[in-house]
């Protein structure tokens, strides 16, 4: 069978990690490819082996299968534009499966090392990239074999078992616990579907001059990377939180700059950012892409607190300001991931509905509310969020 340059691009476009790139992208991998004929019967390679290619498949069939005590197990059945063995395009690991042509197969081979000069050779992105794609191969077998299991049948998990992937590792990435803040009651959540994307989180963190933040993210675009880019940029922002800045907009404005810095197209992507810092009746802040934020004060009344400003690593030049806001006993600022159409309002409601009421039971009720009902048939999405309260002490009257 011949295939023409033509027929073979299209083969990569329909491929999810390389999902977004332009011909010329393509164009260079398909010269670091080498073309690959297989027979049925014949394995691309065992189960244990030390993977050092990815393939794509540009004609036929492979099976993925794993061995049991008395024989395997069928993983999946993948077909023409699908591929399999990325993992080895970061991290030399052992195959977790075998793969089997079904019949005549005609593949797409990228070994590790021409990828990897093809990115640019050892950058921050791929040392992140390598560490973080261990845990996603240590559980893309069970993750398979669960998807079997629900539906009964050995077929292909496709995007499902890569948003559990998301879902496992932001998951990670979640803290255990909300730290206590003197002057402050604080909660912060992450409403997580079981079909959701795992595209969002939370942290917190101390910075350098002792104040304690909090950062909400959402990774821009949902793919197979979305999770790694979140703890990209969690590890940034606590890096640069160690060392001193003269505001939030300078030390946003290094992270941007370093995410950057390390850029893969293809790979890498921008992701919304926003960060509150806090002190003894104020707090600082600062927004980077879609993200609602929102201070209601005591009174009841609301002001937007979104800069509109674009999310970190998408301008390679961009800066970031920040912000100083006064607070007065029961102040308010609530911060969403997302441009939820209903966000600002219904943090003004959930805040007047519980008005008194703790952070926390606040926060629940907010994300309550922008949780989609499945009478609507509205798409589960994952959603962080953070509420801070402003609590000063009552005086007490010398007698």
């Amino acid at each position: 069978m011949t295939l023409t340059r033509e027929q073979i691009s299209v083969r990569l476009r329909e491929v999810a990690l390389f999902q977004g790139l332009g011909q010329e992208d393509l164009s260079e991998i398909l010269r670091i490819s080498e073309a690959v004929r297989i027979d049925p019967g014949e394995y691309v390679f065992e189960e244990g082996e030390r993977g050092d290619h990815f393939f794509v498949i540009v004609h036929g069939s492979i099976e993925l299968r794993k061995a049991t005590g008395d024989g395997y197990k069928k993983l999946a059945v993948l077909r023409a534009g699908q591929a399999f063995g990325e993992m080895a395009l970061l991290n030399q690991t052992p195959r977790s499966a075998s793969a089997l042509a079904l019949e005549d197969t005609y593949l797409l081979s990228v070994s590790r090392a021409a990828f990897s000069r093809m990115l640019g050779g050892d950058t921050l992105s791929v040392r992140l990239l390598k560490n973080l794609s261990k845990a996603l191969w240590a559980t893309s077998v069970r993750l398979a074999t669960q998807q079997q299991a629900r539906s009964g049948t050995a077929t292909d998990t496709g995007h499902e078992t890569l948003s559990e992937f998301n879902r496992l590792l932001r998951a990670r990435l979640l803290p255990r616990v909300t730290p206590r803040v003197s002057g402050y009651d604080i909660a912060a959540s992450t409403l997580a579907p079981r079909q959701g994307s795992g595209g969002t989180s939370w942290d917190w963190f101390v910075l350098a001059d002792g104040r304690p933040a909090f950062a909400v993210t959402r990774a821009v675009r949902d793919d197979l990377f979305s999770a790694q880019r979140l703890a990209a940029v969690r590890l940034l922002l606590r890096s640069e939180a160690a060392e001193p800045h003269a505001n939030l907009g300078a030390l946003l404005t290094r992270v941007s700059r370093a995410l950057r810095a390390g850029w893969i197209e293809g790979l890498s992507g921008s992701v919304a950012v926003a960060v509150v810092a806090l002190a003894d009746g104020a707090a600082e802040w600062v927004e980077a892409g879609p993200v609602t934020g929102t201070i209601v004060r005591a009174g009841g009344t609301a002001e937007d607190l979104g800069a509109h400003a674009p999310p970190v690593g998408a301008d390679p030049d961009g800066a970031y300001q920040s912000r100083m806001i006064v607070l007065g006993n029961r102040d308010r600022i609530v911060v969403v991931t997302g441009t939820h159409p209903d966000a600002a309002p219904a943090v003004s409601a959930a805040v007047a509905a519980h008005d008194g009421a703790a952070s926390r039971d606040v926060l629940q009720a907010l994300l309550a509310r922008l949780e989609p009902e499945p009478a609507t048939g509205g798409e589960a999405s994952d959603v962080s969020a953070a509420l801070v309260t402003r609590v000063t002490p009552p005086r007490i009257n010398p007698r």
